[in-house]
This record gives structure tokens, C-alpha cells and sequence, in this order.
């Protein structure tokens, strides 16, 4: 079976070669070329031939090109992305590709979802080899989706993306990533997910050591009155309450809020590992008859966000997020 794909496959492949090469009388045919292309990678593919097979694929994307099939020539792209991907395991290989595909689709006119998912697919096979490479192709991802109005589909990647940059200690560019997903859930209206993004800002800034921009932000989204109601934005402010008091028993307590189980789980990880300027042991404000058998803060009733945060004086030390050994700023 091998050896009859294989044979078959090459002379697909010759096929197509005559077909693209053009004559005193005639003219490359490149759709025809096209469709031996693909007839030849799909029969390298059936003989494991997998490098063959990607390169005639590629091929076969640029006939398509040729002819205006940009559907088809976007999908042969994608599918040599796969074989990379899965089967030669050429990372280089795999980003190209898959970049070919999403800049195809995306001229495709009606494919751009598709387009942004083959952006994550490039990013997600650069992880490991070039971060900064790979968070370019995230927010080249993210952009697709924001410029073609299709945010209600990305809030998931907008979770992986943050989720990617906290595990390599790229706060900054986490922040900037949760208040675009602030702005593409005002705009869809998904008032769950405006919450917890404009959370997850807060605690962001906390972790990076500015309880001023924390105190700042919560005063500009307490301008939303569905905000200022959540327990969100009382959660929120309790945090900054603590992190300027130094109460490092009540920003702990506040850390086990069953609130930050809806949030990006990688968001409250790293809530839990924030230690506040000084680490005193105050008694937490909160009256006891508001706990919890736990010990953990039940927040009933928001109080006005930013109350005791905005007109805090500015902390000079920066917040220290314990890991062991390892410290994450």
C-alpha cells in the first residue's frame, strides 16, 4: 500500500510540474497544477511521507493563489502546518505555515475566526522557543478578532493569553491584555466577564506593586453601577484596603474568596501568593460575624469602590509574590 501511494504520489507531483511550466503557445495551468499538488501530498501522506507531503501541500497553496481559490489555498496551508506540527515536529516550519494560513484566510473575507485560530496555533507552537515572538503572534490573534467585531469569541483566548504571560512573569503585558478584554466585553455587554476582568486588572496591579494605579482603576470602574453592586468590585476594594493597611491576614483571607473561583484560575493563583509592603499582622476590618466557619471574608455588601484606596499614600516598596525560591517579579 505504501510503495502504490508512493508511486502515485510522484506522479502527481510530475504532473503538477508540467502543469506550471508554460510554453511558447501556452500558459502555466495553475489550477490544474493545484489540484495535482494536493492529489500528491494526500498520497505522500498515506505513504508517511510527511515532509513530501507538506512541501506539495505548500505548493498547492501557491497555485491556488494563482487562480483566486484563497479558500483553498488557505486550507492547504493549514494542512502542511499540521503535518509540521505533528509529524516532523519542525517548530520554524510549523509558525510559517500556520501564519500562511491565518493571513489567507483572513483575505478570504468570511473566514476570520478561522484566521485568528491559526494565528493561536503559531503562537502556541513559539512558546517554547521565542516568547517575545510568540506574545506578538497572541496579540495578532486578539487583534483579528477586536478588528472584525468578533470580541464574544475571543474572551477564551483572551484567558489563554493572560494565563501564558503570568506563567513567564510578564505582568505588564497581562494588565494590558485584561483591559482589552474589559473593552470587548463592555461592547458585547457580558456583564459576568466585564466583572472579573476589571477584578483580575486590580489584582494584576497589586501584584506588580501598585496600589495607586489599583486605587485609580477601581475609582474609574466604580463609574459603572452594575460594578460598584458586584461582588467583584467589593472583593476589589477589600484587597486594596488590606494591601495599604499592610494586613497580610486579611489580603490572605480575602485570596480564598470563593469570588476569585470564577476568574482565570491562573489570575487567582497568583492572588494567593501576594505579600503585602511590610506583612503585618493586623486584625483584618471586616466584622467577625461576616465570616465564614473557614475564616474567609463573606462579602455581603460592596462598599463604595475606592473609598479608603484612591487617596492612599503611594507605597515605595513593590509587592513581593512568594514562590519558595522563586520569586515571580
Amino acid at each position: 500500500m505504501e510503495s502504490r501511494s508512493l508511486k502515485l504520489a510522484q506522479e502527481f507531483a510530475k504532473d503538477a510540474l508540467k502543469a506550471t511550466k508554460g510554453g511558447w503557445f501556452s500558459k502555466p495551468e495553475w489550477e490544474t497544477a493545484a489540484q495535482y499538488w494536493d492529489k500528491a501530498a494526500a498520497s505522500y501522506k498515506t505513504a508517511c511521507h510527511y515532509e513530501e507531503a507538506a512541501d506539495c501541500y505548500s505548493k498547492a497553496s501557491e497555485a491556488y493563489v494563482h487562480v483566486n481559490a484563497i479558500y483553498l489555498a488557505a486550507k492547504c496551508a493549514e494542512n502542511a502546518a499540521t503535518l509540521a506540527e505533528k509529524h516532523l515536529k519542525d517548530q520554524a516550519s510549523t509558525i510559517a505555515f500556520y501564519s500562511r494560513a491565518s493571513d489567507l484566510y483572513r483575505s478570504h473575507g468570511s473566514s476570520h475566526d478561522r484566521a485568528a485560530d491559526m494565528m493561536e496555533k503559531a503562537a502556541k507552537s513559539c512558546e517554547g522557543i521565542d516568547i517575545n515572538r510568540a506574545i506578538q503572534l497572541y496579540d495578532s490573534a486578539l487583534s483579528i478578532y477586536e478588528s472584525e467585531d468578533r470580541g464574544r469569541f475571543a474572551i477564551d483566548t483572551f484567558k489563554r493569553v493572560t494565563r501564558f504571560l503570568i506563567d513567564n512573569n510578564r505582568l505588564t503585558e497581562a494588565i494590558a491584555i485584561q483591559e482589552r478584554l474589559v473593552t470587548v466585553c463592555e461592547q458585547i455587554n457580558n456583564r459576568s466577564d466585564i466583572n472579573r476582568a476589571r477584578l483580575s486588572v486590580i489584582i494584576l496591579l497589586l501584584a506588580f506593586g501598585d496600589s495607586v494605579e489599583a486605587g485609580k482603576k477601581l475609582d474609574e470602574y466604580g463609574q459603572d453601577i452594575s460594578f460598584v453592586r458586584s461582588k467583584e468590585a467589593g472583593l476589589a476594594d477589600y484587597m486594596i484596603q488590606a494591601y495599604n493597611n499592610g494586613d497580610q491576614d486579611m489580603f490572605s483571607d480575602l485570596a480564598r474568596d470563593q469570588t476569585l473561583s470564577f476568574v482565570e484560575s491562573s489570575i487567582a493563583r497568583l492572588a494567593a501568593r501576594i505579600r503585602v509592603p511590610g506583612g503585618k499582622r493586623l486584625v483584618p476590618n471586616i466584622d467577625a460575624q461576616a465570616r465564614s466557619p473557614t475564616g474567609t471574608p463573606q462579602i455581603t455588601y460592596p462598599p463604595t469602590p475606592g473609598g479608603n484606596s484612591a487617596g492612599a499614600a503611594p507605597l515605595q516598596a513593590a509587592v513581593a509574590i512568594e514562590d519558595e525560591d522563586d520569586d515571580l517579579l
